[in-house]
């Protein structure tokens, strides 16, 4: 559907100001810039160094051309996990030292560290202008971090909503100890995309809602030239997708569920075929199951953070010219309150077939899940191998694995393994929950549908049943692997979005070769 228009409301003024905001998303580039220290010339006024001791102490590090003796003796004193400044040459010189302990459900190379010593360095100094040499190699975990600990982009302080939404963020400049692997430009694409999915996580529903979000994936799939196909408001009741329709129907503005897909030009992998898809929902009250409103509902813009990861892991992967046909499924609703919004008791039909009981129209983002899976699985041009959905599902998920770890759900060991892997590689950290549905589905046993929407016995396996519930969704005829990602926990610090899942995904489609 080229060419798509948001239908919102008449008012210019407010248009207008979304019309901004959408710009703001559709032009966004991140400000961060890689590089090899060999082309470290003209550097800035605030320098900030990064290694493990060892690291540190290597006889290269001496050669950098920020390097002096003061320099040296801030490194010899320096411990795991600290950052300590000097002066060198004018210059201000911050020292972060990275731990060389990782366990073996964390990353190696320990890009998290990595983060916060580039974040601290940024908020300490209140620098423009930032010179960030790391003497790690690992390139696309190294630039997961970095993009991760940048200042928020999305801000309405201090005039900036009248400045589109966008607040000025430093320019960091990424210097790796030998030559780039990846071309500068690859991790570049990797950077922004997830910068922009923290900037769609942090913006308030009455910048992105259903149309804004569509008009957005719209505009990128124009820009990219992906294919694309919308479904939505009524259009979803008649071709059947009742999980998408019936939580969004209550809304000011309609449900949809949009898929963009790329094939690659030339040589393609005649093996491997991904489908992302991911949940949407751009507001959670709780539907007429009403969220507590002082404590419960405040923050329930982030309840998208699934389609924002996996919307920025496809365009990351269409601009980083995957080999791999690949598409993107996002299942958008608003889950708001009217005369029209969805009851407890209802029977939903899902596009699978499926009939469920509603006893909780809080537990809807499996619902949305459930239909966008199953197109995946059948209403594309291909056939995928791999599914891959993403959700901020359950705060289960928090009890399950904890806030630095998505808990994945999979069908397969080798799936699970490879999701795992992806996670350590790239710095997404995932870690395995019990996967089996002849325990998980008596949860959902209803007396009058095929399941109902929550499980009976809050205490056992939440997390695992809420992944089992979209799995039921996937078609019969599917025999490829299927992978659930709740990252709940991880999308989100201090209220504010966190870019995970756009590396993740960018690792398990490329193998982090690009």
């Amino acid at each position: 559907m080229p060419g798509y228009k948001r239908e919102r409301t008449a008012s210019k003024y407010e248009e207008k100001n979304v019309s901004e905001f959408v710009a703001t998303c559709l032009d966004f580039k991140t400000s961060i810039s890689f590089h090899s220290a060999s082309e470290a010339t003209s550097l800035s006024e605030h320098i900030v160094l990064i290694g493990t001791e060892e690291q540190l102490k290597a006889p290269e590090v001496s050669k950098l051309p920020f390097h002096s003796a003061d320099v040296a003796q801030v490194i010899a004193a320096a411990s795991a996990g600290s950052i300590t400044g000097t002066f060198s040459a004018g210059r201000r010189v911050n020292v972060g030292v990275v731990p060389t302990a990782a366990t073996r459900n964390n990353c190696a190379s320990r890009p998290d560290v990595i983060g916060v010593l580039i974040g601290q360095a940024i908020a300490d100094g209140k620098v423009k202008t930032l010179d960030v040499f790391v003497r790690c190699a690992e390139e696309l975990a190294v630039a997961t971090a970095a993009a991760k600990s940048m200042p928020p982009v999305f801000t309405a302080k201090k005039g900036a909503a009248e400045k589109a939404y966008k607040a000025e963020v430093p320019s960091v400049r990424i210097f790796f100890p030998g030559n780039l692997t990846a071309p500068a430009a690859s991790l570049a694409a990797v950077a922004t995309n997830i910068e922009l999915s923290r900037i769609l996580f942090d913006a308030p529903t009455n910048l992105l809602d259903t149309t804004t979000f569509t008009e957005i994936a719209a505009g990128y799939a124009a820009k990219l030239g992906c294919g694309i196909d919308i479904i939505m408001g009524e259009e979803l009741r008649e071709r059947g997708y009742g999980g998408v329709y019936g939580v969004g129907k209550a809304a000011e503005f309609p449900p949809a569920l949009v898929t963009l897909t790329y094939k690659p030009q030339g040589e393609m992998d005649p093996k491997d075929k991904i489908a992302l898809v991911g949940k949407g929902i751009v507001y959670d009250t709780g539907g007429l199951a009403i969220k507590t409103p002082a404590t419960g509902m405040a923050g329930m813009k982030d309840d998208m953070g699934g389609a924002a990861a996996v919307l920025c892991g496809f365009l990351a992967c269409v601009q980083l010219k995957t080999k791999k046909e690949m598409s993107v499924t996002l299942c958008l609703a608003d889950n708001a309150i009217s005369a029209r919004a969805q009851r407890n008791d209802d029977i939903v039909r899902m596009k699978s077939g499926h009939t469920v009981e509603i006893i909780n129209t809080d537990a809807e983002g499996r619902l949305v899940l459930g239909d966008g899976v199953y197109h995946a699985c059948t209403e594309l041009s291909f056939t995928p191998t791999l599914i891959v959905d993403m959700a901020t599902l359950t705060g289960a998920q928090l009890i399950a694995v904890g806030k630095k770890h998505a808990a994945v759900y999979c069908n397969t060991d080798e799936g699970e393994a490879f999701a795992v892997a992806s996670g350590k590689k790239c710095g997404d950290l995932c870690f395995p929950i019990v996967y089996a549905p002849e325990y998980h589905n008596k949860e959902f046993i209803s007396t009058v549908a095929d399941y109902r929407n929550s499980v009976a016995d809050r205490g056992n396996a939440q997390c695992s049943c809420a992944g089992q519930f979209i799995g039921n969704n996937l078609a019969k005829t599917y025999k490829g692997c299927w992978t659930h990602v709740d990252i709940a926990g991880p999308a989100t610090t201090a209220h504010l979005g966190t870019g995970f899942g756009v590396a993740l995904a960018v690792q398990m489609v490329t193998g982090g070769k690009f």
